[in-house]
């Protein structure tokens, strides 16, 4: 079968394309239409690759059962042939059955992550996400939300990056500025004793979302008439 797999990442990818287009560009009364578009999409998408999987365990299913079946069978020759010929052959299409659970499910990549982040974030930029309960420690938390702030430059995220060591974020500006003379040094967070070196830092695509979502809302707030107020 046609692996389809690259297409379904392709797919994301677009999706997250355009998330961060509509987020840069759209003003804030048309952005929640459009990310619940894109939420849609992805569960359209969701459901497709599931039901590929599905479909690639019932053909390789399918194919274990046939193989059994056909070894069964004598090798046809002259003397069986009018049998052969009499008598219907099992067909592969005979042994393909659909099956409700797929081996393995997809693989979870940053783009599902990120995606499957994004209904929760437009309701509450600060939320805990619920695949996240009890693993946030690289941001500050206060009364059981998330704190959109740099612990280095108390300012709020520009283009927050997280350590893939111990899972702490930090602005770019602040942590480039932290390991300025340094090959490696402790981990900025306090308590955190983990070694790290800048080029244990990558983008934290979901810190960038929650903090983009909540500039426009606090946008929004300040475009509200005072006569709706």
């Amino acid at each position: 079968m046609v692996d389809l797999n690259p297409v379904y990442q392709d797919a994301k990818k677009e999706l997250i394309q355009t998330l961060w287009q509509i987020v840069d560009t759209a003003n804030s009364q048309e952005l929640g239409d459009l990310i619940k578009s894109i939420c849609e999409s992805y569960d359209e998408l969701q459901k497709c690759e599931v039901d590929s999987l599905r479909l690639e365990s019932a053909v390789e299913q399918g194919k274990q059962r046939y193989k059994q079946i056909s070894d069964t069978f004598p090798p046809l020759n002259l003397e069986n042939w009018d049998q052969y010929a009499r008598d219907r052959a099992p067909s592969l299409r005979d042994y393909i059955h659909g099956v409700e659970e797929v081996a393995e499910p997809p693989q979870i990549t940053e783009q599902d992550r990120l995606l499957r982040a994004l209904p929760y974030i437009w309701q509450d930029p600060q939320c805990m996400l619920p695949d996240d309960e009890g693993t946030e420690e690289g941001v500050q938390i206060e009364g059981g939300r998330l704190e959109l702030i740099c612990p280095i430059t108390c300012r709020p995220f520009q283009q927050p990056m997280v350590s893939k060591k111990c899972g702490h974020v930090f602005d770019k500006e602040g942590i480039t500025n932290y390991f300025d003379g340094h090959s490696s040094r402790d981990c900025p967070q306090g308590a955190c004793v983990q070694k790290l070196a800048l080029r244990d830092f990558v983008p934290d695509d979901i810190m960038k979302l929650r903090c983009l979502i909540q500039g426009k809302r606090t946008q929004n707030e300040d475009e509200t008439p005072l006569d709706v107020l």
